[in-house]
């Protein structure tokens, strides 16, 4: 009787502690949903809105961050916090809560120590600059002017420097920044990863760049709008996306909104001469898609239904993009399809010939149209341009000076515009300071999870030129995807690979690929 007592008083406190931990996740669940409606506020400025609409908009978006903020710091949510946590110490105080359900509640009292660092007023100030900031940078793109941003960049610069020092760091403010985006990411970890990068991708590049250039003009030959879309659309069905639960628009640069796992937003840009962009784009953006998608819906608003850090969100998009989407499988499906969809464009083309032309090393000015060996030395420029604006060793007015003299540096181009150089990129725009680290963070996280993929699917080639991407996803979602944020992304990389994060596997890759292409 006695034991049957102990498990008696048992149950009932994990009832109540249950309980404590419902009432948290209805809090942040309330939340969540207002921060789902600035995502559509800011797709919606992406896509559809009218030009003469952004003072509207910015008012919109700094109310919605205010609550938003309002609801993630309040006493309430403090007081419900409480009873399953130490705030102080971390010290989980609920000993019957499930492993994923300490996750959850340890990336709550993550994240609400983060928020109440930053006053609401000065939430309201950062969402209304940016937002003004994206319009600016909108018409500066266009008319390649970047007299007309610049004034808006040095507020969000300005602001960025009051976050890092209120958020706290410890050898250098823009790893408060970074560790928004990538959480426990540092400088000190980051510089002599990219630095081995940087000195064994420039030397890549080298041996390539004296071999003969593959022939890739065809594939700069006019496509309509519509039927590349189309075309895209077939991909994404491919992938696994189900209808009635995503959207794909345009915008000037292609992002992907996640507003719900049941509610997806993604956009590309279609350029008229060139379907291979709209194709890569596509299936980038649907990499972040179906990660989105493929989040547990049971626990929307709890950190259990998020990405785990943009670095994992980034080597979904990559994987997609460039290790499914450039191999010679996916093309050997996929290019019979295009041919009928274009025959005066690829009706003579072999496979052999355009597979070497959708690989083809060119270094170029545009980031998101970069090869995969030029690409992650565009994201080490903008690593180190952030950086020095961060800690004041580089002026905004500098910036365009700067950043071609890093393009000519690593690369051996010059941007003959500011359209083509530090204005096409939307992020610093969006106040997204410290983000771009994780791009490249992501293609070395894509590389070792595909090799453990390999192991799981040694036939994955064959199945792939059947045309079947399902067996794909639904390894990412297993092996990725559920977990939403129960790891971080190092604990993930070791679950998943049996090793840490390490930019051999992906150098590899690389040099594997492109001497076998290149002869070299």
């Amino acid at each position: 009787m006695f034991f049957d007592f102990i498990a008696m008083v048992k149950f009932m406190t994990n009832c109540s502690l249950n309980k404590a931990y419902y009432k948290l996740h209805s809090l942040s669940k309330a939340a969540s949903i207002l921060g789902s409606v600035q995502a559509l506020l800011d797709w919606d400025q992406e896509t559809y809105m009218p030009k003469e609409s952004i003072d509207i908009r910015s008012q919109q978006i700094e109310m919605i961050a205010s609550l938003v903020h309002r609801d993630k710091t309040s006493k309430t949510f403090a007081k419900a916090l409480a009873k399953l946590i130490d705030l102080p110490s971390g010290t989980i105080l609920d000993p019957l809560l499930s492993d994923s359900q300490v996750s959850a509640v340890q990336n709550w009292r993550r994240d609400y120590l983060q928020s109440i660092k930053l006053s609401n007023s000065f939430v309201k100030k950062f969402a209304q600059t940016t937002a003004r900031a994206v319009h600016a940078w909108q018409a500066a793109k266009e008319c390649n002017d970047f007299a007309l941003f610049s004034p808006h960049l040095e507020k969000v610069i300005l602001l960025s420097r009051k976050k890092a020092d209120a958020l706290g760091f410890k050898d250098h403010p823009y790893d408060a920044l970074m560790d928004i985006y990538e959480p426990e990411m540092s400088s000190a970890i980051l510089i002599p990863i990219f630095a081995q990068l940087k000195t064994a991708l420039t030397a890549l590049l080298k041996k390539i760049t004296l071999k003969k250039p593959f022939n890739d003009e065809f594939l700069y030959q006019n496509c309509t709008k519509d039927k590349q879309l189309n075309f895209a659309n077939k991909i994404l069905h491919s992938m696994g996306f189900e209808p009635h639960v995503w959207r794909l628009d345009i915008s000037n640069h292609p992002f992907c909104a996640t507003v719900h796992p049941r509610d997806t937003r993604m956009t590309t840009l279609v350029h008229p001469e060139n379907i291979m962009f709209s194709i890569g784009s596509v299936m980038h953006e649907g990499g972040h898609g179906l990660y989105n998608m493929n989040l547990p819906g049971a626990h929307y608003g709890s950190p259990l239904c998020e990405q785990i850090s943009l670095g994992i969100d980034e080597s979904q998009s990559r994987w997609w993009e460039t290790l499914i989407g450039q191999s010679f499988p996916f093309w050997q499906h996929f290019y019979p399809l295009l041919q009928v969809e274009f025959p005066h464009q690829f009706g003579n083309i072999s496979l052999a010939v355009f597979y070497q032309a959708v690989n083809a090393v060119k270094p170029g000015f545009i980031r998101i149209e970069a090869d995969e060996v030029s690409y992650n030395l565009h994201v080490i420029i903008r690593f180190e341009l952030e950086k020095a604006l961060i800690d004041g060793t580089l002026k905004v007015k500098e910036l365009p000076e700067a950043w071609n003299s890093k393009m000519h540096s690593y690369l051996g181009i010059t941007p003959p515009s500011n359209q083509q150089g530090c204005l096409q990129d939307i992020h610093w725009a969006c106040g997204y300071i410290g983000y771009f680290p994780t791009y490249t963070l992501g293609n070395l996280y894509s590389v070792q999870f595909f090799k453990a993929f390999e192991k799981a699917h040694p036939r994955w080639q064959e199945q792939v030129a059947q045309g079947s991407l399902d067996f794909i996803s639904q390894w990412l979602k297993e092996n990725i995807h559920q977990y939403g944020r129960q790891y971080n992304s190092l604990q993930l990389c070791q679950k998943v690979t049996g090793e840490g994060l390490k930019q051999d596997s992906y150098m590899n890759y690389l040099t594997t690929k492109y001497s076998k292409l290149y002869d070299c």
